[in-house]
């Protein structure tokens, strides 16, 4: 049994989920009220039912008062109420209240995210990667990530604010007056309506106070911003400094500390903090299949007889045996020399094949191997078979995982079948650091799997691409 105090505290959350102020944490506290005991269930498909039946006789009083109504109601005997009982037993009851209640907190509690925070207002030039909003203009934006490789795209707040998002970027929304700035620039109109708009980066905290600014980042969190017009706040993440900046005031935000610029009005340099880090502190290296002893190739399962290309890397897990693929990538690592690796990135060009139709392509999960097993690492895109591929195995979504270790994996949106993607991380470095024979090779599959088989078939830039760059490796080195 349940204290009375939990009665009351059922009483309450009713009443609020009732007038419409029931928030997430009452949801929560609510089902483990009624779902924990069984007199609560009865108290509360008691208190729902008269709601209910309220709500429908209301328009049917009239201006007759309710002791009228009552009045006019029949009363029920005990004889009656004996009858049916006896003819209808209790747990069927019990049932069909347990399923009321289910379905009554999952309709009547909000959810998050039902309402908007955001709308794509227009964009010029935009080409989207795999964004996990929609990026039709005029689209409502709800929690998630935006990523944008070129362009511009404008995002009105359900604040006011609004933000010019400049390609390649990528913004998460938090909230209807927040976001996070991933990597890339933006600039940002602020109204009244909307003081206190915050832009998160790895490093810090941009909180407006009535301004026109832009800040632009990297993804460790590196950034630049600049006030145009009216007064922003800097809060660092890890030592605590504030900074306030004016008009035309700018400054630098870096892992431990700000820094202001003695130059005020200066022409923004958006990539400058980039730069500095990259020539002084932070030796980088880019690899191709191309390159060296590298390689690039695909392998299609027995009885594919047709849909075959030269210029991209095929990639499909389907219902069936045949036209199952997947793709193989070598890259030469002798450039390292003794050089060791402290962060790495894979970088793959996707271009619809022209195979299967995209629209009954669903979401999909990518997922980046490493072989381990350096004997196999001898192969040749001109003999490679499905049979005798490295790291085999039989099912177009697995490889031999004795023989290769799990990267990194990324996600393609329903229908989509283009884009830029990437996987990076500890796990690629460590992998390539690892290597002894200097010769990297890299297993790309589909895990995930279409219904039918007439889904679209994947591909990306192998080395013979007319214009697309092949699999790239970038690499920041250790000092």
């Amino acid at each position: 049994m349940n204290p009375p105090d939990s009665k009351v505290e059922l009483l309450e959350l009713c009443d609020r989920l009732l007038d419409g102020e029931f928030s997430a944490e009452d949801r929560a506290r609510l089902e483990a009220l009624v779902l924990g005991d069984a007199e609560l269930r009865r108290l509360y498909v008691e208190i729902l039912h008269e709601h209910a039946t309220l709500r429908q006789s209301a328009s049917r009083l009239g201006p007759a008062s309710l002791a009228e109504v009552l009045r006019a109601m029949p009363e029920e005997t005990l004889e009656e109420r004996k009858i049916v009982r006896a003819r209808f037993p209790r747990w069927p009851l019990q049932l069909a209240a347990a399923v009321a209640i289910c379905f009554a907190v999952w309709w009547l509690a909000p959810r998050p995210g039902d309402k908007a925070l955001a709308r794509l207002v227009e964009t010029n030039g935009a080409r989207w990667e795999n964004s996990s909003l929609p990026t039709t203009p005029g689209s409502p934006l709800h929690a998630g990530r935006l990523r944008l490789a070129d362009g511009v795209a404008r995002i009105v707040f359900a604040s006011g604010a609004e933000v010019s998002l400049e390609g390649p970027a990528e913004l998460e929304l938090t909230g209807a007056n927040a976001c996070f700035l991933h990597a890339g620039a933006l600039t940002a109109h602020v109204p009244e309506k909307a003081h206190g708009f915050l832009v998160g980066t790895a490093n810090a905290k941009l909180i407006d106070h009535g301004t026109d600014f832009g800040i632009s980042t990297d993804s460790s969190g590196r950034a630049q911003v600049q006030v145009l017009q009216g007064e922003v706040e800097l809060q660092h993440d890890r030592s605590g400094e504030k900074l306030r900046l004016l008009t035309k005031e700018t400054a630098t935000i870096a892992a431990d500390r700000f820094k202001q610029s003695d130059k005020p009005d200066a022409e923004p340099d958006r990539y400058a903090f980039n730069r500095g880090a990259e020539s002084t502190h932070a030796p980088t290296l880019t690899l191709t299949t191309a390159g060296g002893s590298g390689d690039a190739a695909y392998v299609v399962s027995p009885g594919t007889k047709i849909h075959f290309s030269d210029s991209l890397l095929l990639v499909k897990n389907g219902p069936g045996q045949a036209y199952l693929r997947k793709a193989f990538l070598r890259f030469d690592l002798a450039p390292l020399r003794d050089r060791r690796v402290a962060e790495a990135a894979l970088t793959l060009n996707f271009e619809a094949s022209g195979f299967g139709y995209a629209s009954l392509t669903g979401e999909h999960v990518f997922a980046v191997y490493g072989l381990t097993d350096d004997s196999q690492d001898g192969w040749s895109a001109d003999t490679l078979t499905w049979d005798n591929a490295p790291a085999f195995a039989p099912e177009a979504g697995a490889v031999d995982t004795t023989r290769a270790v799990k990267l990194g994996t990324f996600t393609t949106p329903r229908g989509v079948v283009s884009g830029t993607y990437s996987i990076e991380g500890r796990a690629l470095a460590d992998f390539l650091n690892a290597d002894a024979n200097r010769r990297a090779t890299l297993i790309v599959i589909r895990e995930t799997s279409d219904e039918k088989n007439n889904g679209a078939v994947h591909g990306f830039a192998g080395n013979r691409h007319p214009t697309l760059a092949p699999p790239t490796l970038r690499l920041t080195l250790e000092q």
